[in-house]
């Protein structure tokens, strides 16, 4: 398979990125000390949501409980009777992902369900004809998925990217054809509290004490990040073959650029990390998905510069081994990087550029296949 991939390095101040149920940073263990952790899927969802901000119209689609209420509409708008609507569209969505029986308040699936707008209208399209026939709806399996193959929308970059679990109807799910490690921290971390009392501006004079107290925990850390791209899974028929070769490069752009730039909100506000990475391995090459984790399994220890610096050189030397020893060769590698590298040993030197060559060096790599 012919794969983009990006290794990243990227640091945080204080933060807490990734909550587990208790509000404390995720964290996991690795190479027998504890890491600090970011799952997959927070950070999938940020690049989700910031690709779209990129390349509105092919990153659309939307995750959640509520279908009947937009399948409803789509049909009332193909000129159906807003009652035959209404029960169209439930019928649809309780196959679909099954109706949650405690919610009474309207109808709500008790999974969360991932449609673009297109695929959407299109199900609204099928089912306001079946109506006009006098049929009856009843859903059965396999049906939507020759409906939404009839025409297949340019809203749905980001679901073949992520992919799509349908439980009710295997035949629409869909595979994504990108990869996403959880990050993990190249270095040993423990998570600290933070104390914090707030003022009461209207309580009497005469009172003491805060208006409120509480504690919070958090980190700092170096991670290390990995994404792939399977480009031709991503091009198949199930994906994104209805894509022109420029539609095609505007999503990769997109998705590249969010991958590198997105980053998780969670606490923005009380302990802001916005930050870049510092430095970013691209690769456009052919080959089974290859993470370069095990370039950590020995904790990176700080020297004066920082975790950056070492953990970049770690993940480079690991690279020269394992392209060494596994005969791993690539059509494209670059790098983006903020730190000054040591490369007198290096098997060749690594372009160093910023974020436009870098993406548009990638993309090169993929050819005209």
């Amino acid at each position: 398979m012919k794969m983009i991939e990006l290794h990243i390095i990227q640091s945080f101040p204080v933060t807490c990125l990734n909550r587990d149920d208790l509000g404390s940073p995720k964290s996991a263990t690795f190479g027998g000390v504890e890491r600090a952790r970011v799952s997959s899927q927070c950070w999938k969802r940020a690049i989700r949501i910031q690709a779209k901000e990129k390349q509105e119209g092919m990153f659309d689609g939307k995750r959640g409980h509520f279908w009947a209420e937009k399948l409803e509409k789509a049909i009332i708008e193909c000129g159906i009777d807003p009652m035959k609507a209404k029960d169209a569209s439930e019928a649809m969505a309780t196959f679909l992902g099954k109706k949650n029986s405690k919610y009474k308040e309207g109808h709500k699936t008790e999974v969360a369900l991932y449609f673009s707008p297109g695929e959407i209208n299109l199900i609204a399209g099928e089912v306001a004809n079946i109506l006009k026939e006098g049929k009856k709806i009843d859903p059965d399996k396999g049906s939507l998925k020759k409906v939404i193959n009839k025409t297949m929308p340019k809203d749905l970059a980001d679901i073949a990217i992520f992919g799509r679990m349908v439980a009710d109807d295997h035949t629409l799910m869909l595979e994504g054809a990108a990869n996403f490690s959880h990050a993990i921290s190249t270095h040993k971390v423990s998570n600290e509290i933070d104390f914090f009392s707030a003022v009461d501006d209207l309580k009497p004079e005469d009172s003491e004490g805060a208006g409120h107290i509480g504690t919070l925990e958090f980190n700092s850390a170096c991670y290390y990040r990995y994404i792939g791209i399977n480009l031709d899974l991503l091009c198949d028929k199930d994906h994104l073959a209805h894509f022109t070769r420029e539609e095609l490069e505007k999503v990769l752009k997109s998705f590249v650029r969010s991958c590198l730039e997105a980053n998780p909100v969670a606490r923005k506000n009380s302990m802001f990390g916005y930050t870049r990475p510092d430095y970013v391995l691209g690769l456009c090459r052919k080959g089974q998905p290859l993470s370069l984790a095990n370039a950590f399994e020995k904790p990176v220890r700080p020297n004066e510069n920082g975790y950056v610096e070492k953990s970049a050189k770690a993940l480079k030397e690991h690279f020269k081994k394992m392209k060494a020893t596994w005969g791993i060769e690539t059509n494209v590698e670059k790098e983006i990087s903020t730190v000054a590298i040591d490369k007198t040993n290096a098997e060749k030197e690594i372009p160093i550029v910023g974020i436009d060559e870098f993406v548009t060096s990638l993309l090169g790599g993929v050819g005209n296949e």
